[in-house]
């Protein structure tokens, strides 16, 4: 038998893919329906993983949006035909191609496109060199805005466009036929020497400069250096090679690149603290580390008056100059700042000179000062929150003409921000001095009331006595309201003085081992009298081994009688409430459980809040009970949360460290001290 017969489709499947070109159909959706071998060696991909494919997926974000417009025409029955660099996905140089895309039109309606992408790089590089040779005779080299210098073998220069002239400052009567040395930083030219030499004897036709050579720096003929991006290529014209080199000057990218770290850095500074003193601070650093060699930072005070807080320098010899300056007490129209203050917009002065600070400076010492650090030029930007202008941020130099429109940008920018961490820090300060006056007052208001407290303590005691000699049930009655009125008192004091505590930071939490059940059996026995008056069943469950926990004995208490406290507020007679403890990992955790009418669930992210209480609840607290639970469990490294079903009950839980862990915990820390 001979062999079967082989299917259209196949030959022209193994037709396809001995095309070096890729080949591929598109449909409508931008899914892959057939693609030849080549994308393997273009893309590293086989036919098989592209088909059904997004073509973005193939081609990645950068790619797919520079030929999203080829794409998109082609969907509207257009053919595009276009150039493209397309990387290599080995690592190696790009490759440059010639892509068409050709519409699927049937019965008027776009199918999809053929795409067919060739290999032009060879093509491109000797187009490239033949327009280098020619441009080197026909001056159309010399349009491009980009620096193009061709040296010789001997290095000297041969070929200076227009775009080098603008960017070096010379003409080319003056550097034809120098070496390339005196474009680049003395610095630099042993390298860059070396690599020419080694550039012309490797095959390779071009090169970024970059790829070898630390860092490219041009100097212009006024001394000032730049950073650069260059590339180089060679060609043989007439047995001798001719090295070119395409150069860019991207000072101002690098300028952005660092205005867009400067701010990155400025928003760490800025919020790595809330004081005052220390977020000037940092300020004044910031700025003379980055921007200029003197800072003055001004401030308008709730009077009006303007005050100096703040004057930084970058050198350490004239840091008593500095602190002088920051010491006098200055009016306004001695001011640097002062047409700032005024008008919220920034200010340049060019050229300070001894006429200029003679006509602003107090005189004196103020004056004396001035002239020994002698500013040259200045920058003042507002500091404003919303309209308010706060003050003036004041960069000085030395140097006349120092700040031009990329600092007011930049130094405006920092302003804004610098105005904001001041504020804060105001705010913080003043939030810090009324918590600490509320705190000073309730810490009084407490002492001036416990006094009269104890002293109806005492008289509710006699009262007793005589109450119970005269046995006389009305008078009794009336004694024991007095002393749960007393003792609400108390614990409302308390409660109040806790949560202080918490809110401060300074809730005292004494340390030790705890063994659950006895803590649990005397929470319980304390509201043994509170349950059978309100005719609800008290339990308690320990689920299996349960280690002792560390923590204040006196403060878990108060939380387990806070909980089960509020359980019992909303569990009807015959109902129960339950303490359970059980192991998780290395906490023990605590839960109260109750019977009652459980909490709605817009109430439940309120539970925790202070003075907050339920509708429902009887009002014989300030409703700060949950808030302290809440902060001594946080204290003890715990977390607490509640879990409720209306109608059902809820549960409230706890977690408290586990002893045993602690101790590991404590030797792990000894362990890693020595």
């Amino acid at each position: 038998m001979g062999a079967a017969p082989t299917s259209d489709v196949a030959v022209l499947r193994r037709l396809a893919d001995r095309v070096p070109s890729m080949l591929a159909y598109w449909d409508a959706d931008l899914r892959c329906r057939f693609a030849n071998r080549a994308y393997e060696k273009w893309f590293g991909r086989t036919p098989e993983s592209i088909k059904g494919r997004h073509i973005s997926e193939l081609l990645g974000p950068q790619l797919y949006a520079l030929n999203l417009p080829h794409i998109t025409a082609a969907l509207r029955g257009q053919a595009q035909e276009f150039e493209r660099e397309i990387p290599d996905p080995a690592g190696g140089p790009s490759r440059h191609s010639l892509a068409s895309y050709l519409p699927d039109i049937a019965h008027g309606v776009v199918r999809g496109f053929f795409v067919l992408v060739t290999d032009i790089s060879e093509i491109k590089r000797a187009k490239l060199a033949l327009e280098a040779s020619e441009a080197k005779f026909s001056g159309i080299i010399s349009i491009s805005s980009d620096a193009i210098i061709s040296v010789d073998g001997d290095q000297k220069i041969t070929l200076f466009n227009r775009g080098a002239e603008a960017m070096f400052g010379y003409a080319p009567d003056e550097i034809l036929g120098q070496p390339l040395d005196r474009l680049l930083p003395e610095r630099y030219r042993a390298d860059h020497q070396a690599h020419l030499v080694r550039f012309a004897c490797e095959p390779e036709d071009a090169r970024a400069i970059g790829e070898r050579i630390a860092s490219i720096v041009g100097l212009r003929k006024t001394g000032q250096e730049f950073p650069a991006e260059a590339s180089i290529s060679k060609l043989e014209i007439e047995g001798r090679p001719l090295l070119t080199v395409a150069l860019r000057d991207v000072t101002d990218r690098k300028r952005f690149e660092a205005e867009q770290a400067l701010l990155a850095k400025s928003g760490a500074v800025l919020a790595s603290s809330l004081e005052w003193d220390r977020t000037v601070h940092a300020i004044g650093q910031l700025v003379v580390e980055e921007l200029a060699e003197l800072c003055i930072i001004d401030t308008i005070a709730p009077s009006g008056r303007v005050m100096r807080i703040s004057v930084t320098c970058r050198d350490p010899a004239k840091a008593e100059l500095c602190e002088r300056l920051g010491a006098l007490a200055l009016e306004s129209r001695h001011l640097l700042a002062s047409r700032v203050l005024e008008t919220g917009e920034p200010h340049v002065f060019d050229d300070i000179d001894d006429a200029l600070i003679s006509a602003n400076a107090r005189e004196g010492e103020h004056l004396e000062i001035l002239r020994a650090i002698g500013p040259r030029s200045a920058l003042a930007v507002p500091l404003i929150v919303g309209q308010r202008v706060l003050g003036a941020l004041v960069l000085v130099a030395t140097t006349p003409h120092q700040f031009g429109a990329r600092d007011v940008r930049i130094a405006t920018e920092l302003g804004r921000r610098a105005a904001l961490a001041i504020e804060n820090a105001h705010l913080y300060e003043s939030a810090r001095r009324a918590t600490a006056a509320r705190d000073e007052v309730l810490g009084i208001v407490a002492h001036d009331v416990r006094a009269p407290l104890n002293a109806m303590a005492l008289a509710t005691k006699t009262l007793e006595r005589q109450a119970a000699v005269m046995e006389h049930p009305r008078a009794r009655h009336a004694v024991e309201m007095l002393a749960t009125s007393l003792q609400r008192a108390n614990r409302l004091i308390c409660d109040l003085l806790d949560v202080s505590r918490i809110e401060g930071g300074a809730l005292s939490i004494q340390r030790q081992a705890i063994e659950v059940s006895p803590v649990i059996r005397e929470a319980l026995s304390g509201q043994e009298l509170v349950a059978a008056e309100a005719g609800v069943e008290l339990a308690q469950a320990v689920v299996g081994d349960v280690p002792a926990v560390c923590g204040d004995r006196h403060r878990v208490l108060q939380v387990l009688d806070n909980l089960v406290g509020n359980a019992l507020k909303f569990t009807p007679v015959g109902g129960r409430v339950t303490i359970t403890a059980r192991v998780r990992g290395d906490d023990v955790v605590f839960s109260v459980s109750d019977t009652g009418v459980g909490i709605p669930a817009e109430s439940v992210r309120h539970i925790f809040d202070r003075f907050w209480q339920a509708e429902r609840a009887r009002r014989d607290g300030a409703g700060l009970g949950l808030t302290i639970s809440k902060g001594i469990v946080e204290a003890h490294g715990g977390t607490i949360w509640v879990e409720s079903t209306p109608g059902q009950g809820s549960t409230f839980s706890f977690t408290l460290p586990a002893i045993q862990a602690v101790a590991l915990q404590d030797a792990c820390a000894a362990a890693q001290a020595s």
